[in-house]
């Protein structure tokens, strides 16, 4: 079983942050069992968002183009051996109660957010934040220069 991540346009490297692949039970409302996914490289547990995830190894996941937008992808045996894992280990959770996807290790893939929910890290909030800021000053800057303009071409225009 190859993990199906359905129709992907031109999937590229994605370099930079560390990634991780993701397995979310949100729809069980019942403990999970553990045994054997601690394993797995910086293996984590998150009981508040029900949902457990490894640090895929570095270059494994690509950034895949889908019509009009983005998201990353794996295609790492280690990926799908986890995903058997959590099954054999919880057979009782059906793949009605789960979904899997990779995610950037902060906490967030920064070109398209799938939810507000996954801005978890304070890096992720930190980016928003510059983001925001590069913008206002960029504003700041044109509207003085722009100010600038017409004070010196008001001058120039009223000497004729």
């Amino acid at each position: 079983m190859a993990l199906d991540w359905g129709i992907c346009f031109q999937p590229f490297a994605y370099t930079g942050r560390s990634t991780r692949f993701v397995i979310e039970y949100s729809a069980w409302n019942k403990p999970i069992s553990t045994l054997g996914l601690t394993s797995y490289y910086r293996f984590v547990k998150r009981d508040d968002k029900r949902r457990v995830s490894f640090s895929l190894p570095e270059g494994a996941a690509k950034r895949c183009q889908i019509v009009n937008a983005t998201r990353l992808v794996t295609d790492h045996p280690s990926a799908e051996q986890f995903l058997n894992d959590f099954k054999s280990a919880n057979p009782q959770v059906t793949n009605e109660y789960i979904r899997y996807y990779v995610m950037d290790d902060n906490g967030t893939d920064i070109p398209i957010i799938p939810s507000i929910n996954d801005i978890t890290s304070q890096t992720g909030i930190n980016e928003i934040k510059d983001l925001g800021t590069n913008i206002l000053t960029l504003g700041v800057i044109g509207s003085a220069g722009y100010y600038a303009y017409k004070k010196l071409w008001k001058k120039k225009g009223k000497k004729k």
